[in-house]
């Protein structure tokens, strides 16, 4: 017959109390940790890093940048009133469907408080509009000053919305731009009437190559899927940026 460890009552008693206050502790410990990383948090680190903290397109691009304005753009309320925020300008864009899978929905036209889109009629839903905002404002004017000593007044592109598979394709995946979730950009006009354009001045050595290569770097911190013509020979002569998918910047 097998041998049996005597069972003492008081004692299993006393081991599943301390088995309770320890876990008990342990909760307390924890929680107490993340409170005082909260803290240090809120007081010590930029709120451009912090995904809990309201999106404003006045703060530099940080660490939760992109996070945050996808879940602001996933409002239309939210995200005009964000736009508002920082005077910029826009009239609605009608709703839409054609094609059987091209859709505009929540979409608006920039019309004010950034530099101005060429051609105009780019109808943009809020999230990417909001994302292109940012951009603008916090990446592209500061490398223009910086690289170039000036400021830039207009972006030239080659659309947004566009009823189309990805690459005009008969078959396959749907482009971003069925959704209007995605702007082609091809040039930069600068204050002194200058031009950047992708196509010309990518593989230049000296500043508008620099300010380029700057610019599409800056856009991997907002947009979800930045392409560049480091992606390949079909975007030779644009940026491709889009806030939807998964995170790609090439």
């Amino acid at each position: 017959m097998a041998y049996r460890v005597p069972r003492h009552q008081s004692v299993e008693h006393r081991t599943r109390r301390q088995n309770r206050l320890a876990g008990l502790t342990a909760l307390v410990l924890l929680w107490s940790l993340v409170l005082v990383m909260a803290l240090v948090a809120e007081r010590g680190i930029a709120r451009q890093h912090l995904p809990w903290k309201p999106l404003s397109i006045v703060d530099p691009v940080g660490m939760a940048t992109r996070i945050k304005a996808a879940r602001a753009g996933a409002d239309p309320a939210t995200c005009r009133a964000i736009l508002r925020k920082a005077g910029l300008s826009y009239e609605e864009v009608p709703e839409k469907t054609d094609g059987g899978f091209c859709t505009v929905r929540d979409a608006l036209r920039i019309d004010g408080g950034m530099a101005g889109l060429s051609p105009t009629d780019a109808p943009m839903v809020c999230k990417e509009a909001l994302a292109l905002s940012i951009w603008e404002r916090q990446v592209v004017q500061p490398a223009a000053y910086e690289v170039l000593g000036q400021g830039v007044v207009g972006l030239e592109h080659y659309g947004t919305y566009s009823c189309r598979r990805q690459y005009g394709r008969t078959a396959g995946p749907v482009s971003e731009h069925a959704t209007a979730d995605a702007i082609d950009l091809a040039g930069f006009r600068l204050a002194d009437g200058q031009t950047v354009y992708v196509a010309r001045d990518w593989n230049d050595p000296g500043p508008k190559g620099q300010f380029l290569r700057r610019v599409r770097d800056g856009a991997c911190r907002v947009f979800i899927t930045t392409l560049s013509p480091d992606f390949n020979a079909e975007h030779h002569d644009h940026f491709h940026l889009d806030m939807h998918g998964w995170s790609k910047c090439a």
